[in-house]
């Protein structure tokens, strides 16, 4: 006979497990397949792992490049979250939507963005602006940083990049579509590191979103078994001592 249940007592929560809880609420089931997939196809790495093929001392590295790119389908999914994203946050919009990857990372993740947000038609049109690196000069036409929908007077421009760790990326892209005489409506990251970033891009007057919080994705990892719970504390510490408290672009 089943034992009957006992009112929980949120005083004794153990944190592995308060944190479990908070990203079993907040995770799809979509979502946590992602998670499956990325720890099996090594875009999220953990200890030993990084040390040895990228030499970092860091408990924990998320890796949107070479092995995503490996990937056509995960990347897709990875469009389809974003693409999600720009819908719920601009479904009371009448605007024109645009996406702008950070170069150059972000850039394969903004056109799969918007491949998918067309195909599955799940808002107003989605439109695509390519930001570079460097600004482009030809002949007698003015260096652009840019190519595709700039000057448009009814649209609102995303920013996405995958990992916001403290921020100095975004914040250089957005310089430079400043230059250009675009404004960023919002900036959403595919991973949050959770390091400062999002908090000094909001000080600065910025909306960030995030599809993943990494204190969830651990929490999630530990929770199915994918980590040990002393890899979750390292990663928990490394997060919480390694804080970006002040703009890396006022320096």
């Amino acid at each position: 006979m089943a034992k009957p249940l006992r009112a929980p007592q949120p005083q004794r929560i153990h944190p592995h497990k308060l944190n479990s809880c908070l990203a079993k609420m907040e995770l799809t089931l979509e979502q946590q397949s992602l998670l499956v997939e990325f720890k099996r196809a090594g875009i999220v790495l953990f200890g030993t792992a990084i040390r040895r093929k990228y030499g970092l001392n860091s408990p924990i590295y998320l890796d949107l490049r070479g092995n995503l790119y490996e990937r056509p389908d995960l990347m897709w999914r990875v469009g389809s979250e974003f693409a999600g994203k720009i819908c719920r946050l601009a479904e009371n919009h009448e605007t024109r939507q645009v996406v702008i990857g950070v170069p150059d990372t972000a850039t394969p993740l903004a056109v799969s963005t918007v491949l998918h947000y067309t195909q599955t038609r799940i808002g107003q049109p989605l439109h695509y602006l390519l930001l570079r690196q460097k600004a482009k000069e030809y002949h007698s036409v003015s260096p652009s940083y840019v190519i595709g929908k700039k000057n448009c007077d009814n649209c609102e421009y995303t920013l996405i990049d995958d990992v916001m760790a403290s921020g100095l990326s975004k914040w250089k892209s957005i310089e430079k579509l400043k230059r250009e005489g675009i404004s960023v409506q919002r900036i959403i990251v595919f991973f949050d590191r959770q390091q400062g970033g999002s908090e000094l891009l909001q000080e600065e007057g910025y909306q960030v979103y995030s599809i993943f919080k990494l204190l969830d994705v651990i929490a999630f990892y530990l929770e199915k078994g994918l980590i040990t719970p002393a890899t979750h504390s390292r990663i928990h510490e490394f997060l919480r001592s390694h804080r970006f408290e002040k703009p890396l672009w006022r320096d």
